[in-house]
């Protein structure tokens, strides 16, 4: 109430700023924080996704090396080199000498085959009964790597987790183990660097007797190497880290997140489950983690990415909202204040004008120039005024007198309608004639028939108020009228009915039928007499609501350029004195039932004419029962 106590105007301003500035929030607040929770869900997707690819090519690395050591420990021959050199180990030096020698080429040389066919091994040893055997250099030198302390080898995770797991591969995040238990060479100062290590315990595959321990260090390289493609994305940096202290960066980039100084926190979550994701906070910084590893591998693959990198879109996109909104705040107020004045002020002179006109003054004009709606207003504001004064001059005596004189013409009109002949006279004196005929003639003749049998057609034409019959009803006037026509012929038309279902059952418009076979008649057949004319009248119920009667002759047919006038001519509603009958049904059925029903023609020159109606399947609830006169 308290705004309809201002004008219009002012009112339209307050709604106006009310709704901008409710949208500025809107947009500026809702949208961009929608927006950047959505930016940063499709990231830790996307960086989920990654890590789970790098992680499927980190396991065919891992199952690549695998299946080379198992080329090894299923070989015949290294093994029984192995259980010979087991047995000899027993026997004199001098005569064991040899076979154990060409045994440990046996060995020796499938390791080095093993370690050549993977790049990332940096040492492959066969432990068994206190000797060891390793694969040789790559120019065939003896002297590989080597264990040195094989006592602190037995006691080491490496060898006991290889003894536990019966065969099946032992993996491990040997960093701190390698350096310490492994040497590229006897004469070696300095262990290998830390490594990933997997151990097998050999078997005899008959026996099943426990022959060894199969030990490989693969450098971290090879399985960085393997992800270079997975390096930094998008501001992201991945790593792979081991359970026991493994770090490397596949290809690390300086811009983004290095791996944060609260390691052992960040280890935890990540090793306490496969994979997954999480915020992580470090240096005042927030962290987007991703990672994802196999539960049978020491080795997970993690990203790192600044959440606020991965927000500097939506930031982005807020400030250029918020210009865009300034701009729009700015400009659309200009426009409202432009488009209000112009709008109020034909408003306001209006307003004056009415408050003329209802004072009695006809004279006020707006008399408007603008093109616009409230110019179209004003000016038809003018013509109502005009109109009225009109009225009030106009002589209401004058314009009675016109009203009498055309009612009068009406009733002249309509009383020239009611004096044409009336059909029930007509049919009454044909009856009278009839008697006539057969009083003179002494009883029956050729002339009362054709009397009786158009006084049956003509009673059936004069139904009352009737507008709709059976289709039995319908039949029975065509055959009237076919028995009429042929009293002029000797070679009769004769009329063959073929009905799908029972024809007192539906009803149609009156006189829908009659007309289609009276043009038949007379079209069809304009050569006179001739042996052999029939016309057949089929109905079919299509669906359960249309039924579809055809009217076919065996007449003189049409050409394509006549069918194609007399279908044209039946959606025209001006008669030209042909096909008046098929036009009258075509143009009731459309206007009663909708514009899908009514007639359809085909017609081939020398073969015949076929007219197909179709009308709405309806049940006939009243059927009258035709009496001959």
């Amino acid at each position: 109430m308290q705004l309809r106590r201002l004008n219009l105007y002012p009112r339209l301003l307050l709604i106006f700023c009310c709704l901008l500035i409710a949208s500025t929030a809107f947009i500026t607040l809702f949208n961009q924080a929608s927006y950047a929770r959505e930016l940063e869900s499709s990231t830790v997707k996307y960086r989920s996704a990654l890590v789970q690819n790098a992680m499927y090519k980190l396991q065919q690395q891992k199952e690549g090396i695998e299946e080379n050591l198992s080329a090894v420990l299923r070989s015949e021959n290294v093994l029984r080199a192995v259980r010979e050199n087991q047995e000899l180990s027993s026997r004199p030096q001098q005569s064991a000498q040899p076979a154990l020698q060409k045994n440990r080429a046996v060995i020796e040389s499938a390791l080095l085959s093993a370690r050549r066919r993977s790049s990332g091994i940096r040492a492959l040893v066969l432990v068994s009964a206190g000797e060891q055997y390793s694969a040789s250099d790559s120019f065939g030198k003896a002297g590989g790597p080597v264990a040195r302390d094989l006592d602190a080898l037995y006691e080491s995770e490496i060898y006991q987790g290889a003894v536990k797991e019966r065969g099946y591969p032992f993996w491990r995040d040997s960093v701190h183990d390698t350096p310490t238990l492994f040497y590229e060479s006897e004469t070696s100062q300095f262990g290998i660097p830390g490594c990933v290590t997997l151990s097998y315990q050999v078997y005899d595959l008959r026996s099943r007797v426990p022959l060894g321990v199969l030990i490989c260090c693969i450098s971290p390289g090879f399985f960085t190497d393997a992800l270079r493609e997975y390096s930094t994305q998008d501001g992201g940096n991945t790593f792979i880290i081991g359970e026991n202290g493994l770090l490397e960066g596949i290809g690390a980039g300086l811009s983004a997140p290095p791996f944060p100084r609260q390691r052992e926190l960040l280890h935890q979550q990540v090793f306490a489950r496969t994979q997954g994701g999480f915020t992580f906070e470090t240096d005042d910084k927030e962290l987007l983690v991703s990672f994802c590893g196999d539960p049978s591998f020491p080795i997970r693959v993690v990203n790192l990415t600044y959440r606020d990198w991965v927000l500097r879109p939506a930031v982005r996109q807020g400030q250029i909202n918020l210009l865009i909104l300034i701009a729009v705040i700015v400009v659309g107020a200009f426009g409202f204040y432009v488009t209000a004045v112009s709008v109020a002020y034909p408003v306001n002179r209006l307003i004056r004008t009415m408050k003329r006109v209802g004072d009695g003054d006809l004279d006020a004009m707006y008399q408007a120039v603008s093109r616009d709606e409230i110019g179209t207003l004003c000016r038809e504001f003018d013509r109502m005024v005009s109109d009225m004064k009109e009225l009030i001059d106009r002589v209401y005596v004058s314009e009675s007198r016109e009203k009498e004189l055309e009612l009068a013409e009406k009733n002249a009109q309509l009383d020239a309608l009611q004096m044409q002949v009336n059909p029930h006279f007509l049919y009454n004196t044909l009856d009278l004639i009839r008697w006539q005929c057969l009083d003179e003639n002494g009883g029956e003749s050729p002339a009362s028939d054709m009397i009786e049998k158009f006084c049956v057609l003509l009673r059936m034409t004069i139904k009352g108020e009737r507008k709709k019959e059976s289709i039995g009803e319908s039949l029975l006037h065509a055959e009237t009228y076919l028995e009429v026509v042929n009293f002029r012929y000797k070679n009769k038309i004769s009329l063959h009915t073929k009905l799908d279902f029972e024809p007192d059952a539906y009803q149609i418009p009156c006189l829908s039928l009659q007309p289609i076979i009276e043009n038949a008649v007379r079209h069809g057949f304009p050569g006179g007499d001739r042996e052999g004319r029939a016309i057949t009248v089929c109905g079919t119920r299509r669906s359960s609501d249309t039924i579809v009667l055809t009217v076919s002759d065996n007449g003189c047919g049409m050409d394509a350029a006549q069918l194609e006038r007399l279908r044209s001519s039946m959606e025209t509603a001006s008669a030209d004195g042909n096909h008046i009958g098929l036009r009258n049904v075509n143009q009731r059925c459309k206007l009663c039932y909708g514009g899908h029903y009514g007639i359809e023609i085909e017609s081939t020159e020398g073969e015949g004419t076929s007219v197909r109606l179709t009308l709405p399947a309806q049940a006939a609830v009243i059927t009258e029962e035709i009496h001959s006169v």
